[in-house]
């Protein structure tokens, strides 16, 4: 195998699939990162084989020359580092044997290699599902409910992924961990559809952490979401995304927001967020369920919370529907709700003292957030 790259096309590759290389393995060839040239194309993959990635690289006379098909497996970790010092221009790769010569100028480097034989395929899906989705979109989504998911200690796996949920046209994702839900959902335009029919799964948080990393911030740049019973794909231009789906069930999240409001209010989203933030800086140094009350009459909400260290009120304007409430929420759920909300207002429904808090954008229904209350003991925060 022999081929030239340019220096900062390798940079850019590298550091994409560098990050689904595992940090630690008990199989050795799982540290390194594959490089595949064939059909004047340079293919990089890497795996901790619950995810993978292949970046593909087109042959160009700026960015890339295929002299000799073949493929090799090269440590990650000094190459990544070793590439970044090199001079900028063409990059040489030729194995010989068991290693790979690397030369760029008077620079020259000589590595061990693994077999490539004995890497494991990224792709290797029995698919049946498939969808067209906007990149930006799916981004949005993703941010607007991973931080809604369940921790490693949690004792139901599947809540530490995301439901990719789509049924009749309409693309709902879905993340929850027994104390808040996050819901975000889109109808699709007919060439977006999937024309396979419906599907439902659950993807690791840590997979769709790395797309927000990897995919387009551009409105109209498209990929395909591929699904099966046990793996799902997401595929761009150049970029091969393979994950593994997890096992087990979500609620029957709709059902759960369907909650009768004894109290409606419509508030700045900014202002809400910058008065709950601000009691926070007190909740989470002075009790452990960073805890705020919400005294909600004449059209004010007041935040409050009161610790050894202190208290604080911070009183903000809203217009109220129904019933006075005073009910006490975790801050922290709060504030990871809001701060994914980009209209300026919202609507906040409540069910009484003991009930949710159903958070939507005053101007649509397409984003939830639902969050429990915690329990007042007397007058105490």
């Amino acid at each position: 195998m022999k081929f030239l790259i340019d220096r900062n096309e390798l940079i850019l590759s590298i550091s994409t699939v560098e990050k689904f290389v595992p940090s630690k393995s008990t199989v050795s060839i799982l540290s390194g990162i594959k490089f595949f040239a064939c059909n004047n194309s340079l293919y990089l993959s890497a795996t901790d084989l619950d995810m993978g990635i292949e970046y593909k690289i087109e042959n160009t006379p700026e960015k890339l020359s295929v002299i000799e098909e073949g493929n090799i497996v090269i440590g990650s970790k000094i190459l990544s580092e070793i590439v970044r010092r090199i001079p900028q221009g063409m990059v040489e790769f030729t194995r010989k044997e068991n290693q790979v010569h690397i030369s760029s100028g008077e620079f020259n480097m000589v590595l061990p290699c693994f077999n490539a034989d004995d890497f494991p395929e990224i792709s290797k899906m029995e698919l049946f599902k498939t969808i067209r989705l906007k990149q930006r979109m799916f981004k949005d989504m993703i941010k607007q409910t991973v931080f809604a998911r369940a921790d490693d200690t949690t004792s139901r796996p599947q809540l530490t992924g995301i439901l990719i949920d789509y049924k009749e046209n309409v693309f709902n994702m879905v993340a929850l961990d027994g104390f808040r839900i996050a819901w975000r959902y889109e109808e699709l335009e007919e060439e977006e559809s999937s024309d396979t029919g419906d599907f439902k799964i659950i993807v690791p948080g840590n997979t769709l952490l790395e797309i927000t990393r990897i995919f387009s911030d551009d409105d109209e740049t498209y990929f395909k979401l591929y699904a099966g019973k046990n793996r799902v794909e997401f595929v761009t231009e150049n970029i091969l995304i393979s994950s593994r789906v997890l096992d087990g069930n979500f609620i029957d999240y709709k059902k759960v927001m369907e909650v009768e409001p004894k109290t409606t209010i419509s508030i700045s989203t900014e202002d809400l967020h910058s008065a709950v933030d601000r009691a926070n800086i007190l909740a989470r140094e002075g009790n452990k369920n960073n805890l705020v009350k919400f005294n909600i009459e004449d059209n004010f909400i007041e935040v409050q919370t009161e610790t050894e260290l202190g208290s604080i009120s911070d009183k903000v304007l809203c217009n109220i529907e129904g019933e006075e409430l005073v009910i006490a929420f975790n801050a922290r759920f709060f504030i990871d709700a809001l701060r994914t909300i980009s209209s300026p207002q919202i609507k906040m429904n409540f069910s009484g003292d003991m009930g949710p808090c159903i958070i939507t954008p005053l101007e649509t229904d397409n984003h939830k957030n639902f969050i429990l209350p915690v329990k007042l003991r007397g007058d105490s925060i």
